[in-house]
């Protein structure tokens, strides 16, 4: 995701690009904390469209985010990139607090408050995602787009420049992310 940050910033885009505390073993009060401190000063921000594009636990960050009502503004759209499972998580050393709850039926109310348009990727091998994307379909009340062979979208899964990534956030439609 940092170089696709140094793309658009390139491109003349205002990008935040928050650096969560302890990110091998999260404390979820710090990173809402920043994401609530990182979502007003956007709102604040004279411009273009308010996106957020999250990774990872980060994805389960902002789905807490909108669960407890951190936000002052809804974001325009919001991308969810390789969620994880959250029974994986909550057997995962180090990371705190409760595993996201994707039977509880405030997630997907609470997600559309917060994003006027909301999307989910991952890839058919992510080993943090063993069950698939398609866990988050019912609990989000949306149709996630997989895609093939691509793990965790990170660098080690060969993850680097993502032209479809660009052109999703310039456009805002979805089959953009996969070219």
């Amino acid at each position: 995701m940092r170089l696709s940050a140094a793309e658009l910033r390139a491109r003349g885009h205002q990008v935040w690009y928050p650096q969560f505390p302890d990110p091998d073993t999260p404390k979820p009060h710090e990173w809402q904390d920043l994401l609530r401190q990182e979502s007003n000063m956007m709102d604040e921000a004279p411009g273009e469209s308010k996106i957020c594009i999250a990774h990872s636990l980060g994805t389960i960050n902002w789905l807490y985010g909108a669960l407890g009502d951190v936000f002052q503004k809804p974001f325009d759209r919001v991308l969810l990139v390789a969620p994880p499972d959250p029974q994986m998580t909550s057997e995962s050393p180090g990371i705190e607090g409760e595993p996201m709850d994707l039977a509880n039926p405030m997630l997907a109310p609470q997600a559309r408050k917060w994003s006027r348009s909301l999307t989910a990727i991952a890839g058919d091998n992510d080993r943090w995602l063993p069950r698939g994307v398609e866990i988050y379909k019912p609990a989000l009340e949306i149709e996630p787009i997989v895609f093939p062979g691509a793990g965790h979208f990170s660098l080690d899964d060969g993850w680097g420049e993502w032209p479809g990534l660009l052109k999703w956030i310039e456009t805002g439609r979805d089959q953009d992310l996969i070219s």
